[in-house]
């Protein structure tokens, strides 16, 4: 009776352990603003330092000049072994004026506007040559040891 007992008790516990492994991790990345925080900014009204205040620092600006702001954010989540799933993703484009005023918002879809940058294969060459496995692992065997200048002192 009592070992019956036990191994169902071994049994639900082993089970319950194995079922958290499958609750998923959830990460955010970046600034996912919200709507509340979002309608408080008005076009032509709202400065910089408002901007920066409600929405906190941008996630990267404009490369030429700096007047375009980008919030950029994204929540996965993933079930044990399996990939990420993207579960929300918005980048929001906030630019402004010479005098520091919000010009325009807007809310960019990331999937349909991003382009995508084939990377090259060409390998840069550098000057000498690759050392195969066996003159990396028998390289060194040849090279003297070097000694300390400290070591004769240690050994008084």
């Amino acid at each position: 009776m009592r070992k019956t007992h036990a191994t169902a008790l071994l049994t639900f516990g082993l089970l319950g352990l194995g079922l958290t492994g499958c609750s998923p991790i959830v990460a955010q990345r970046g600034n996912l603003v919200e709507d509340n925080r979002l309608a408080q900014i008005q076009t032509g009204q709202t400065t910089r330092e408002q901007v920066q205040y409600v929405l906190g620092t941008p996630t990267s600006t404009g490369v030429i000049d700096g007047s375009t702001w980008y919030y950029i954010g994204r929540r996965t989540e993933q079930t044990a072994f399996l990939d990420p799933e993207v579960t929300a993703e918005r980048i929001i484009r906030v630019r402004f004026d010479e005098g520091g005023t919000v010009q325009e918002i807007m809310e960019l879809n990331g999937a349909a506007e991003a382009a995508y940058v084939e990377p090259v294969a060409r390998v840069t060459p550098t000057v000498g040559h690759d050392l195969n496995f066996f003159e990396q692992l028998l390289g060194n065997l040849s090279k003297p040891s070097r000694k300390k200048k400290d070591d004769k002192k240690k050994k008084r």
